[in-house]
């Protein structure tokens, strides 16, 4: 099976982006496809609210300066959000879902 990665999750959102849907529009249609293993809400707005796109980024690989120890209030948020979405969700599906080591959580 093959992973979906960070990359992989920002190069869907810049395609709904460019398709012209909204935040929400892009939200939905990646848990409809994706299911837990979608993209957070939180990263979703972000790349649409500091439009990630436009500002001259040219990459969809995490910036060379930002660790990924500088996101720990964006993966609290998403834990948290997962949590309140699903009571049940396990470990290793917001391991799938946030690409991280199961020591961030």
């Amino acid at each position: 099976k093959m992973e979906l990665t960070r990359e992989h999750c920002r190069a869907i959102i810049f395609h709904n982006f460019r398709r012209g849907l909204s935040r929400q529009e892009c939200i939905d249609e990646l848990r409809s496809l994706y299911g837990y293993e979608a993209p957070s809400y939180s990263t979703v707005k972000n790349w649409y609210k500091y439009n990630e796109f436009d500002r001259g980024r040219r990459s969809l690989k995490d910036e060379f300066c930002r660790s990924k120890t500088a996101v720990v209030p964006e993966i609290i948020d998403t834990v948290r959000e997962l949590i309140t979405q699903d009571h049940h969700v396990t470990y290793l599906q917001i391991e799938a879902c946030l690409c991280i080591s199961p020591t961030r959580i």
